[in-house]
């Protein structure tokens, strides 16, 4: 397993250090050929690609092959809320879902003051692969009293953001969230198959439908992956320094 892990780093080290070098300018090694190279399976050199593609470095072409990105940033980012089968289809990437809990529960006295509310919850815990890579965790609480169906969706085709606000007309008007980096806590080291302390993102958001709100959710995702956002800015008059304009 180490053994595999160096070699797979080998692969990332080497097309990092053709780029900088202009070795590649264009398209990068298909996976056939860096397999070949470095003496590893198919799976261990497309491994390598993925986390390329997923941090920013390169792009995945279907049907052409992985290209240097320009600008090495993954669109459309975490900061809006758009399905993760979205993300998964911008990289070309083969995007599988796994359902790991999915019941109601007494709300925790965190959430219940998060969610200003105290009757029951639903649990939902969920880790999303992309190309058999463990990318993207989460646990999610929603209120009961809008979203109990949800226990009898198939979590693993459709995103619950995609059921609340398709079948069950809930419209999200207001997303309020932190985002902080830390180390991969201990308790997920399994789940992402790395070591405890690997750098991730860790994501707080309430979701609320009109003034609402009906769901908080932690994310822990991948520290290699990068973002970028566009919006518009909203200010406020105080916040111009009419001296200076």
């Amino acid at each position: 397993m180490a053994q595999k892990s160096h070699k797979y780093l080998k692969i990332i080290k080497y097309i990092k250090k053709g780029i900088d070098f202009k070795s590649f300018t264009d398209a990068i090694p298909s996976e056939n050929q860096l397999a070949e190279k470095f003496g590893v399976s198919r799976m261990t050199a497309r491994r390598a690609l993925v986390e390329l593609a997923l941090e920013g470095t390169v792009e995945r072409i279907p049907g052409k092959g992985t290209f240097v990105r320009k600008h090495r940033h993954y669109t459309s980012g975490f900061f809006r809320v758009r399905p993760f089968r979205k993300w998964a289809e911008d990289l070309n990437a083969e995007l599988r879902t796994e359902v790991l809990q999915a019941e109601l529960c007494d709300p925790p006295k965190a959430i219940a003051s998060k969610l200003d509310y105290n009757g029951d919850l639903i649990l939902l815990e969920i880790l999303n692969y992309l190309d058999g890579i463990p990318v993207r965790h989460s646990k999610r609480y929603l209120r009961a009293d809008y979203c109990a169906g949800v226990l009898w969706e198939d979590l693993s085709d459709k995103s619950v953001h995609e059921i609340l606000i398709g079948k069950y007309n809930l419209p999200l008007t207001k997303i309020s969230q932190t985002m902080t980096a830390i180390g991969l806590p201990a308790e997920l080291a399994d789940l992402f198959q790395e070591q405890p302390g690997y750098p991730v993102f860790y994501f707080q958001r309430i979701a609320y439908s009109e003034q609402i709100p009906i769901s908080y959710v932690e994310y822990t995702m991948r520290g290699n992956m990068a973002f970028e956002d566009t919006f518009s800015p909203h200010l406020e008059p105080q916040d111009l320094n009419h001296r200076n304009s």
